[in-house]
């Protein structure tokens, strides 16, 4: 089913996850057949995080790295933007795309554990 925006978060652990959000940036590029759109990563602390205690993998959308990753301290409670931009997205001959958020990781306060699968969403096809 198309969509114009989707999140994928990790698992969590201490109350706090890692997340990439993306969401259609205005109306399609009819002529030139491609769909904008505006993503964003970062991470929901459960708690206050200092010392370099929070770091983020690459992040790639559709097969361009958008994030190349990084290491963060002094981060609060609540959601935490990292890093954020847009991405032109290009669709097939007929239309249609689907892209996926690829697989990515979190390191929060010594613990490696935090991981997302990748995951796919279909763009609105372009008429």
């Amino acid at each position: 089913m198309a969509v114009t925006n989707g999140q994928v978060n990790t698992n969590t652990l201490y109350d706090s996850y890692f997340w990439v959000k993306w969401s259609q940036k205005g109306t399609q590029d009819i002529e030139n057949n491609q769909t904008t759109i505006n993503w964003s990563c970062g991470v929901y602390c459960g708690h206050n995080f200092y010392s370099n205690a929070i770091k983020m993998s690459a992040v790639t959308i559709n097969g361009s790295q958008v994030y190349g990753g990084g290491t963060y301290s002094n981060f609060s409670k609540g959601n935490n933007t990292i890093a954020s931009g847009t991405l032109t997205i290009a669709h097939g001959s007929n239309g249609n795309k689907t892209f996926s958020v690829s697989a990515f990781t979190g390191w929060l306060y010594q613990n490696y554990n935090y991981s997302a699968y990748a995951t796919s969403f279909e763009l609105t096809t372009i008429p």
